[in-house]
């Protein structure tokens, strides 16, 4: 009885320590399940702050200024009433806190989230903290430097330029009716023609089958949006998107720019980075079709320094190019935020080259064939060509655009002037058109610009003038024309050409662009918003992005 009494206690303790184990592992595992479902709610916490900070918040803002208002308040203080609540549909809950960062996170937001389960009498709570950067952006075309469309020749920009804002190449290639329904475009097929010699192709005369197809393909109908005379396709990855050679350089600040220009333009923005306020264009490099060459001591923005008078920011924010690099250098000499690698980032359908044949319809539910159509009837219109220069005399005046010019060469410009023809801004009787007033001047030709075209305030905040040409702009392209200094927006459907040295202040857009001589041009931000009207493209096109640019738990 002894050894059968002694024998069960030790199975009783053995019994009392199983079960004791068993019961400590069943707390852990209900703890760290618990561990693990409370930072989840508090991820789903994060998650839940950007959605309001990109679409809508509690408070119906859209523009992402929600924040929540307990600033004195640690992050692990329950028993605040400022904070963001919300419970889960598994039970979870979790509070918000959304502020605006100071010090080293100034200009960033900070979301601290902490996620609680409850089980019972049991409470369990993590805590996390992201710090994000909320960017909107327009992308619309004249939120550039430069904005091409659908290239020629394989290329979107060829020569040798300084380009400093962002540059937006599409390379989408032109639009046609696919007749045969064959999903190509069909050029015309050589023939013979044969008596009565009718020029065209007659059943039974003799043709090269170039496609194979067993039939004689006449021309499909294209859209010859850049004026060479043969539908170009989307650029491949074989084409040259942007050509950047010899002192080329993609820039994101105003470095290099001349006083005088500069004293004609709004403050640059200014922005946090790498803990100090530097001026910046927010330069991003966009090229959805194309490779980007990069060539001899050219760079896409330029590695990054810190301190300098005034502190600039150097790198790009961004660069976006879907078919790479090339060169001699690629992307060695590439120095941006994101890296080199990442795609063009907007997609089909967002962002489209604005094209004057292209049907329109505008604000008040008016159609027009073509844009060029709604910019003739919205304008004051004038027979061509119109040869303008500081030294002569010049004034039109009607109830839809007014422009004048006196002979010290002072320009006052209003609404929409429609000329029927070719403009000349020559150089007699002196170099410079001063404008003032905000107004639009518009070629059914080509525009040739060869003296110094300059606001008389500021630009584009004051003073604006637009240029719009349905077939080409040349800049700077005559003898005596080098050193020029222009300010404005600039459109021509088919391509702008700059031959000489000249300083340019505001947006280019055009298909294609030709450089030389290292022409400097520099984005204006405040355009955007400051148009001259009739501008093609001026609609605001938002994206909004969130980027967390740190996580840890607290």
């Amino acid at each position: 009885m002894f050894v059968a009494l002694f024998a069960l206690m030790v199975i009783s303790a053995f019994g009392v320590s199983l079960l004791g184990m068993s019961m400590a592992q069943l707390t852990t595992a209900k703890r760290d399940t618990m561990r693990a479902r409370a930072l989840s709610s508090a991820e789903a916490g994060v998650q839940r702050a950007i959605s309001f900070l990109r679409d809508t918040a509690p408070d119906g803002t859209t523009d992402g200024t929600w924040r929540t208002n307990h600033p004195s308040e640690d992050a692990d203080d329950h028993d605040g009433d400022d904070w963001y609540e919300e419970t889960l549909s598994t039970g979870e809950t979790f509070k918000l806190c959304v502020r605006d960062g100071t010090d080293i996170n100034a200009g960033k937001i900070v979301i601290t989230s902490i996620g609680t389960v409850t089980n019972g009498s049991s409470v369990t709570t993590r805590t996390v903290e992201a710090i994000v950067v909320r960017e909107e952006e327009n992308v619309c075309v004249w939120n550039n430097v430069i904005f091409g469309g659908v290239g020629q020749s394989g290329k979107s920009i060829n020569g040798n330029v300084v380009m400093r804002g962002s540059i937006h190449l599409l390379g989408d290639g032109e639009t046609y009716t696919d007749v045969d329904g064959d999903g190509h475009w069909d050029a015309e097929e050589a023939y013979v023609d044969l008596p009565p010699f009718n020029g065209q192709y007659d059943a039974g005369e003799v043709y090269v089958d170039s496609d194979g197809d067993g039939h004689w393909d006449g021309t499909e109908p294209y859209d010859d949006v850049n004026g060479n005379g043969t539908r170009d396709p989307a650029l491949t990855v074989t084409d040259i998107a942007e050509e950047i050679a010899g002192t080329a350089n993609v820039g994101n600040n105003y470095s290099g720019m001349t006083a005088g220009l500069r004293s004609k333009l709004p403050g640059i923005p200014t922005g946090w980075w790498q803990g100090e306020s530097v001026e910046l264009l927010s330069s991003k490099l966009r090229v959805k079709h194309g490779k980007v060459n990069v060539s001899g001591s050219a760079t896409v923005g330029d590695p990054d320094q810190s301190g300098g008078s005034p502190a600039v920011k150097e790198t790009l924010n961004g660069v976006y190019v879907s078919d790479g690099w090339g060169g001699n250098q690629g992307s060695s000499s590439v120095y941006s935020d994101n890296g080199v690698g990442a795609d063009y980032d907007l997609g089909d359908g967002i962002v489209s080259f604005p094209a004057l044949t292209e049907a329109y319809t505008d604000a008040f539910g008016v159609s027009y064939p073509s844009y060029m159509d709604y910019l003739n009837a919205n304008a004051t219109v004038v027979a061509g060509p119109l040869n303008l220069a500081p030294g002569t005399a010049y004034s039109v005046n009607g109830p839809k655009g007014s422009l004048s010019i006196d002979g010290a060469g002072n320009m006052t410009v209003s609404g929409i002037v429609y000329v029927t023809g070719n403009i000349n801004l020559n150089r007699t009787g002196g170099s410079t058109l001063t404008y003032e007033g905000s107004g639009t001047l518009v070629s059914t030709g080509s525009v040739y610009v060869h003296c110094n075209v300059l606001p008389k305030t500021t630009f584009a905040t004051v003073d604006r003038i637009g240029i719009i040409a349905r077939r080409r702009i040349e800049l700077a392209t005559g003898g005596g024309d080098s050193q020029l200094t222009l300010a404005g927006a600039f459109y021509a459907q088919e391509k702008i050409i700059s031959q000489k040295q000249s300083e340019i202040a505001g947006t280019v857009v055009a298909s294609y662009f030709q450089m030389q001589n290292v022409p400097h041009l520099y984005q204006v931000p405040a355009l955007t918003d400051n148009l001259p009207p009739g501008m093609p493209g001026g609609d605001p096109i938002y994206v909004v992005t969130i980027n967390v640019q740190s996580w840890r738990e607290l």
